[in-house]
């Protein structure tokens, strides 16, 4: 079994501030890759998961900058998603309950071109997912939405500036995350705020 990471939520906090701190700064100059405190924004997704339904997520993001290029940018994010259980027994009666998925990740964020003020893109990451569930310890598949579990994701966006001066946006985007038994493609509304 994999062992749960031991840093503390207060560690990753304060590495996360160690590392927006060292440049935090708006990214106004388009030149040049830099890292630095970017924007911050928040979502809310309808979510379809495999072998479930009512699926929910929402969310935060944080733009950590760009890297090797202006249009490359890490983004670090938190999820917490919520569904009912749609499985089966092997009489073939439902299984009752439903289960929960908090996840934090790191992903890459590319930004293909800009037209007027909108802006698609697209990114690829990883994610850590700690489940949890209220199924019956007794059902099978009790242990399958509990534990640990490393994901992948990727996704494909548009953004559009509510300003002129680009502080204020929305977006939209689809994502798939892989990590079974909760892979799901999210459709996410979201906001965010230039820093």
């Amino acid at each position: 079994m994999i062992q749960r990471p031991r840093w503390s939520a207060c560690e990753m906090a304060m590495l996360a501030a160690a590392v927006c701190a060292s440049g935090a700064h708006a990214q106004d100059d388009t030149t040049h890759a830099r890292l630095g405190l970017d924007r911050v924004g928040s979502y809310l997704s309808y979510t379809t998961v495999e072998h479930a339904r009512n699926g929910w997520e929402l969310g935060a993001d944080v733009d950590l900058g760009s890297v090797f290029r202006p249009a490359l940018h890490l983004v670090a994010e938190a999820n917490y998603l919520h569904a009912d259980l749609d499985r089966r027994d092997a009489g073939g009666a439902a299984i009752p309950g439903s289960f929960h998925d908090f996840s934090v990740g790191a992903a890459a964020r590319l930004t293909l071109f800009r037209v007027a003020r909108f802006e698609p893109y697209v990114g690829a990451g990883l994610d850590l997912h700690f489940l949890g569930t209220d199924i019956a310890k007794s059902q099978p598949v009790h242990n399958d939405y509990t534990g640990f579990k490393l994901g992948g994701e990727y996704f494909g966006g548009v953004s559009f500036d509510l300003t002129r001066d680009r502080r204020w946006a929305l977006y939209a985007e689809v994502r798939r995350m892989d990590v079974s038994p909760v892979s799901r493609t999210t459709y996410r509304l979201g906001f965010f705020v230039r820093m």
